[in-house]
């Protein structure tokens, strides 16, 4: 959140506020993340006969002013962009590196479900047992003991079984083929709202970043105008990136 803080205090042009934009200018792979104190600034990241370094650093020095019509364009464009997300989803191989990944994290959401699921399910057989208890129905206690006794056992197996699932390796090539989908969702997305790509990648990393802060939270770098377009969409917003994207308007790293 420090880190967050100090991004979002930054002027516009700080090299030093988001790191989305500026990872596609350096052109690293997804999960290789830097503080950003230590990375160049866009002037200086770019390449001597990149023919869109110049595109590149103007969307980063000048990004286009946040109203509701710009958000109209980006709203257009994540919806765009999901959609891509899930129709690469629906048909990675279970064998990819995404494949792998969405497999392993969806085990763990259900470890959790059946973990929240078995808690309520012992609470509610205990404040059964204990209103038997209070009634005098001593007879009905011994029903809901092997009940409970039941799903802590099981629940004890659940656990065994979540604490052995093996995290995937990902490595430097996974991580550059997502990075590559990664920029093909984001360059169909940018073509349904009518954005240039790296446009739409600066007013993602702004547009998200001031979305997640809390609410009250007024950081630098943006015109009142701007924040206030903003609060007006936001829910619509956080519907739309929901806990798939960060604070620099880039979706979580594969492995994270």
């Amino acid at each position: 959140m420090l880190a967050m803080l100090i991004a979002l205090s930054a002027p516009v042009t700080s090299s030093a506020q988001f790191g989305g934009l500026k990872k596609k200018m350096k052109d690293k792979v997804i999960g290789d993340v830097q503080p950003a104190a230590a990375e160049a600034s866009p002037a200086t990241s770019t390449t001597t006969g990149d023919p869109d370094a110049k595109a590149r650093q103007d969307a980063w020095q000048h990004p286009i002013a946040i109203s509701s019509a710009t958000l109209d364009a980006f709203v257009k464009a994540i919806k765009a962009e999901n959609a891509e997300r899930a129709k690469f989803l629906a048909s990675a191989p279970p064998s990819s590196a995404i494949g792998r990944w969405s497999a392993y994290k969806a085990a763990k959401a259900k470890c959790e479900s059946d973990r929240v699921n078995s808690d309520s399910a012992q609470s509610r057989l205990q404040q059964k047992m204990m209103a038997e208890a209070t009634a005098g129905h001593g007879e009905n206690i011994q029903k809901y003991t092997d009940s409970i006794m039941a799903l802590g056992t099981a629940e004890q197996a659940r656990q065994q079984k979540c604490d052995s699932l093996a995290r995937p390796t990902i490595n430097e090539e996974d991580y550059k083929a997502v990075h590559a989908e990664e920029d093909r969702e984001e360059a169909a997305g940018a073509a349904a709202g009518g954005l240039s790509p790296f446009v739409y990648a600066r007013l993602k990393e702004r547009v998200i970043a001031y979305t997640l802060l809390p609410n009250g939270w007024k950081p630098g770098g943006y015109s009142p105008d701007e924040l206030s377009a903003i609060d007006a969409r936001k829910a619509e917003i956080k519907s739309l990136i929901g806990k798939e994207f960060n604070n620099s308007g880039q979706r979580n790293p594969v492995g994270s």
